[in-house]
């Protein structure tokens, strides 16, 4: 397991563009709509590079990294010197580097006035082999490919991809369709050039780090926690289930006039929460479009029926996403 510690005080931040190479860039992938792949490319301002150097300030090992709060950076640096002492590439300024560690992932926490924009997470707990996944390059290029399977790490799902990780672009958020960060790219363990994700439900436990209850020593935090079953806001387990819901009834929503004389077209993109019996109890909304379009989809999906999640030959409720899309014919 990776070691992870600092050595603290100031540190020089200057501008430097986060490099995220993979494999191989070619086009911005067609099932990606302008919003995400404007998402994404925005992250770029968000991403860093974090290095470690020893005493003579020779650079000892480096990875990306990026903000998941405004002073708080999730990274896959190793850091084996107490006597490390870290350097931060972003915009210009000078920052203080308060205390850095291995608390559910490897971190670093600043006191920078940088206004930098902390990265959306999205729920890694419904991601699924086959599912398309994405990266940035410095240039804004996008990279696509997909989640080719699940491995466990002291009992934390991480994904496998089949964009390779190194040591460029280790450390980068790795996204969704929808533009959300799903995990943070990271080597494989068996040293292989298969990439490996760890997910976000890791990076949304990091993000509470120094909060009332939650650790924020210098490297004393777990590295990988075993992890608790998760559950969401109302209550309803979130952990991983035999099978996802499946959509028996799907309503059709209706295109309003307003819609229809604005020529407003696109998708709205929905958590659905789906009960033991089926029904649609709760409903947020990920993205929404205007002219009535946002409600129409809410109404499709609050009568949706389904087949609920199964966990041990059991019901259980779990959130689903729904895509409706709305084009003028």
């Amino acid at each position: 397991m990776k070691q992870f510690s600092c050595a603290l005080g100031f540190i020089s931040v200057s501008m430097v563009l986060a490099v995220c190479t993979v494999a191989t860039f070619g086009q911005d992938p067609s099932e990606l709509d302008s919003t995400a792949r404007e998402r994404i490319r925005q992250a770029r301002a968000s991403i860093v590079i974090v290095k470690a150097a020893d005493q003579s300030n020779k650079t000892i090992s480096e990875a990306l990294g990026f903000f998941i709060r405004k002073d708080l950076i999730a990274t896959d640096l190793e850091i084996g010197d107490r006597n490390s002492r870290l350097h931060v590439a972003t915009e210009g300024g000078t920052a203080q580097v308060l205390s850095c560690g291995n608390y559910f992932l490897p971190y670093v926490l600043l006191k920078t006035p940088a206004e930098i924009s902390p990265l959306s997470l999205g729920d890694s707990e419904q991601v699924a082999v086959n599912d398309s996944v994405y990266m940035v390059s410095a240039s804004g290029q996008i990279a696509a490919g997909t989640i080719t399977g699940t491995t466990t790490i002291e009992n934390t799902q991480a994904f496998s991809i089949s964009i390779q990780i190194d040591s460029k672009n280790k450390g980068a958020p790795v996204f969704n369709r929808y533009g959300e960060v799903i995990g943070i790219a990271a080597k494989s363990r068996d040293g292989q050039s298969v990439g490996l994700v760890l997910p976000s439900s890791l990076l949304a436990k990091l993000k509470h780090l120094g909060e009332a209850g939650v650790g924020a020593g210098s490297g004393d935090g777990p590295r990988f926690p075993v992890r608790p079953p998760a559950t969401n806001s109302d209550g309803a387990a979130a952990s991983s289930v035999d099978t996802k819901p499946v959509r028996l009834h799907a309503p059709t929503p209706q295109y309003t006039e307003a819609a229809r004389a604005n020529r407003t077209q696109g998708s709205v993109i929905l958590r659905v929460l789906v009960n033991e019996d089926g029904n649609v109890s709760a409903v947020r909304v990920v993205r929404g479009l205007p002219d009535g379009l946002t409600e129409q989809a809410i109404d499709a999906a609050r009568r949706s029926k389904f087949k609920p999640a199964m966990k041990d030959g059991k019901a259980v409720t779990y959130w689903a996403v729904l895509e409706m899309t709305f084009n003028i014919r």
